[in-house]
């Protein structure tokens, strides 16, 4: 089994971190052979001292690899190398890459880049990947959702492909398309769009598995490739690491995610602006805390001018955060998937007030696992009931918790991934003539 990942997968500072982590140790738990193919960004490289030492060296990967719990779960690891930078693309580049993707899209067209994938393209990535597949002799190979096309010259050389679909990206696009404010910009999105969709469409077929975060995306790929198999392999986290948080007594309301993401960021402006002043209002001694990387200094700046409003930058250690929180606000109105931050609360036993969004095809229920709401005055009244509540904190955060058990604890999901995924099928056809040759 080889898995190829966009990204060094530690430090675990996002949600696709944790569920990369989450899935490999799922292969290994499985009982097959894992190796790991990854790429590292611009943002995620060793320090420049480490990374001169390594070249000197003449290692095959960043010394950093043997100080991660990769050493544990992998039997193989190797760098693929570093994707091209985004802001690297001179102009003319940038729009060649947008014509190619309207008039392939239009036409539904193979190509050999796309949108969310243009950066590792243009570095040989798909080469890459077929390489690492021949040497070590992978009976599958499990692809993120932008690498999808990739999956052409793998079935081609007679790989196998599982798409480890966290995002059903047409639709990832036309979210950023309709929220995105004027015209400027749209046409390119709409570019986007279109490759995407055909991106979709001819790729994802030629797949033996798909897995998906939630019944939502489940139905939405069976609808674009129906006969491909298709599970739900939800975010799931290990329930023997991941245990109920302490205290959290105290009025603060936290937010945690990546701002680089234009939902989180709406989201702590949602709260920072038209939640917590009503919040104060009530509780004049409550704190809201937002936590995560990529907050642009002038968007810090706005917030953090609010009374009580506390941005934190990039935490360590997301439990000792989530540890001092009494309710944990998750007003997400586009997703991608099943997010990590809810499956993380849930995890700690957290009272939550989540979106509608954010809960899509699970099934957790408003006013047992969280409570559900999307108005700023309904967040504002369910936000204060937990805070001046304590037996709703406690009973929320002990079914939340029940919850995780039940659906996202990596021991459900690989019991589901034993009776259901064709991983296993080939596991045991491989145990059997290893049998039957004795």
């Amino acid at each position: 089994m080889l898995t190829v990942l966009p990204d060094f997968p530690f430090p675990a500072t996002t949600g696709l971190h944790l569920r990369h982590i989450s899935n490999l140790e799922l292969v290994r738990r499985l009982g097959c052979y894992s190796a790991l193919l990854y790429f590292t960004t611009e943002e995620r490289e060793p320090s420049p001292q480490q990374a001169r030492n390594w070249r000197l060296s003449g290692a095959p990967d960043p010394p950093s690899v043997e100080s991660t719990p990769l050493a544990r779960i992998c039997d193989h690891v190797r760098h693929g190398g570093r994707r091209f930078p985004h802001t690297n693309f001179s102009t003319a580049s940038l729009i060649s890459h947008k014509l190619d993707f309207l008039l392939r899209g239009a036409l539904g067209l193979p190509g050999k880049r796309y949108p969310f994938s243009m950066s590792y393209d243009r570095i040989g990535a798909e080469q890459a990947v077929l390489d690492e597949a021949q040497r070590v002799q992978a009976d599958f190979v499990i692809l993120s959702s932008m690498f999808m096309h990739y999956s052409a010259a793998l079935r081609k050389q007679g790989f196998q492909v599982v798409l480890d679909a966290a995002d059903v990206l047409s639709q990832l696009s036309a979210s950023f398309m309709a929220t995105l404010p004027g015209r400027a910009g749209k046409l390119g999105l709409y570019a986007n769009y279109l490759a995407c969709c055909s991106q979709e469409r001819i790729f994802v077929r030629q797949c033996s598995e798909l897995w998906t975060t939630s019944a939502a995306e489940a139905d939405e790929f069976r609808q674009i490739a129906p006969g491909v198999r298709t599970l739900v392999v939800p975010n799931s986290l290990d329930e023997t690491a991941v245990r109920p948080a302490r205290g959290g007594q105290g009025p603060i309301i936290g937010f945690i995610g990546t701002y680089s993401y234009a939902p989180n960021l709406h989201a702590a402006h949602f709260l920072a602006e038209q939640v917590f002043p009503r919040v104060l209002h009530e509780v004049p001694n409550a704190v809201l805390r937002l936590a995560g990387a990529n907050m642009p200094e002038s968007e810090r700046a706005r917030l953090q001018s609010s009374r009580g409003v506390e941005v934190l930058g990039r935490v360590e250690d997301s439990g000792c955060f989530m540890d001092e929180c009494a309710v944990i606000a998750l007003p997400i109105f586009l997703r991608g998937g099943v997010p990590l931050k809810l499956i993380e609360a849930m995890a700690r036993s957290k009272a939550i007030v989540a979106s509608p969004e954010l809960i899509a095809g699970t099934d957790v229920v408003d006013g047992r696992e969280l409570l559900v709401r999307s108005a700023p005055q309904t967040f504002v009244e369910a936000i204060l009931g937990v805070l001046q509540d304590a037996q709703l904190r406690e009973q929320l955060g002990a079914n939340a918790r029940a919850a995780f058990l039940r659906d996202f604890s990596l021991s459900s999901v690989e019991e589901k991934m034993r009776c259901e995924s064709v991983l296993m099928q080939q596991t045991s056809a491989a145990v059997h003539k290893d049998v039957v040759l004795r």
